[in-house]
């Protein structure tokens, strides 16, 4: 890693009503396009035990304008855009020491130029 730069973003979604199946099937398709990105480390998606509606998606990416570029590419659209539709709230963290912020950090990044 160039400069030692990594961040690790995670993504918390409770799934709206009715829609669990729908949430886990897009954040499993959109697995693979985002493990091609140049800088992503690893990705996973797991759901939580205790409250079902609940999954975490958790990346790592060893390069900032990698991890930009992902949020501003199609796939980081339709994660963007999935998270926003079938998920009831969503907490994002940029970082495993940030503040976890809403969804909003990340259409901020997509806006950047």
């Amino acid at each position: 890693m160039k400069g030692g730069w990594m961040i690790t973003l995670t993504i918390e979604v409770r799934s709206k009503p009715g829609k669990i199946n729908e949430l886990s099937q897009t954040l499993q398709a959109l697995l693979p396009t985002m493990r091609q990105e140049k800088a992503c480390l690893n990705c996973r998606v797991s759901q939580d035990f205790e409250d079902g509606d609940v999954y975490v998606l958790s990346s790592d990416w060893g390069a900032e304008t990698n991890f930009e570029g992902y949020i501003k590419s199609a796939s980081g659209g339709v994660l963007l855009g999935a998270i926003k539709t079938l998920g009831q709230s969503t907490r994002i963290q940029l970082g495993s020491d940030a503040k976890w912020e809403g969804v909003e950090s990340l259409v901020q990044i997509r806006r950047k130029t």
